[in-house]
């Protein structure tokens, strides 16, 4: 009935959008409060440092306390499909379900790739032409974020198309499956494009197919990036929605989605794009 099928095609869909992409789960996610259109960050900086004092001398130097505001707002997304009845008689599986997974796949790509499309908006950055990824440039940019004169708040993540992992995964201190998943990342959405933690700095590392390939003459590469979860903004006006109606004249079943979302990068020094070819 169409009761059972909504119950139906609705869990899967959600199961699969919040398992297939990766940057709503490792941005910094925030909710949009019921009658806002926008929301506004506030950044605090000083670039002033403390000094040496004199016992019984009044302190001359003043630092300026500096103020930076971000707007940001959301947009709504979203797709639907149609399941005939013909189409429904015809297979043996579970159509509502399937259209679910369809449906929840289009949102998870949609999604993924908003957040994907930020990496390469890092000012700073590595790229080697006609170079596969390896350890060492990975470990550098974790270098640069570490070393730099503000500190990145920790933990870092990378992400990586699959192929590009290819090059270094072997490099890996062990294999994933010998090692802990790190308990301050969203467990279980995030379990299986996790790939193990690298050498230097415990860095969790995640695979994500919807990354773009980026293709260069006879080469194909893509752009991953190293940051803190504190570099972006995955802001949500609200959480994706299901439908599922029935249209007497189409004799079909209308499956849909629809979700009021943003991505946007907060701080452009709390991370660094990686641009390879693919291994």
């Amino acid at each position: 009935d169409l009761q059972a099928g909504e119950k139906a095609m609705v869990a899967t869909a959600r199961f699969t959008y919040e398992h297939a992409a990766v940057c709503p789960n490792v941005f910094t996610k925030v909710m949009l409060g019921k009658g806002n259109k926008s929301q506004t960050t506030v950044k605090f900086s000083s670039g002033g440092s403390a000094w040496d004092l004199e016992d019984g001398v009044d302190m001359t130097n003043e630092q300026a306390l500096q103020i930076t505001t971000v707007d940001h707002t959301t947009d709504e997304a979203g797709c639907k499909m149609l399941l005939s009845d013909k189409l429904i008689n015809q297979l043996d599986a579970d159509a509502m379900k399937a259209g679910g997974v369809v449906i929840g796949n289009m949102m998870a790509k949609k999604m993924a790739q908003d957040g994907n499309f930020l990496f390469s908006g890092f000012s700073g950055g590595i790229t080697a032409a006609a170079t596969v990824l390896s350890l060492g440039y990975h470990t550098a940019a974790i270098t640069q974020l570490k070393g730099q004169s503000e500190p990145v708040p920790w933990p870092l993540v990378a992400v990586y198309h699959p192929h590009m992992l290819q090059g270094f995964i072997d490099q890996l201190t062990i294999s994933s499956s010998g090692q802990n998943f790190p308990d301050r990342l969203v467990i279980d959405l995030l379990r299986n494009h996790w790939r193990g933690n690298d050498k230097l700095y415990g860095t969790a590392i995640f695979a994500d197919g919807f990354l773009a390939n980026n293709t260069s003459g006879t080469t194909t590469g893509a752009t991953g990036a190293i940051f803190s979860p504190t570099a972006f903004m995955y802001l949500v006006g609200w959480e994706p929605k299901t439908w599922l109606k029935y249209d007497d004249s189409a004799r079909a079943h209308e499956l849909g989605i629809v979700a009021d979302y943003g991505m946007a990068e907060e701080d452009d020094a709390y991370g660094r794009f990686m641009n390879f070819d693919n291994a």
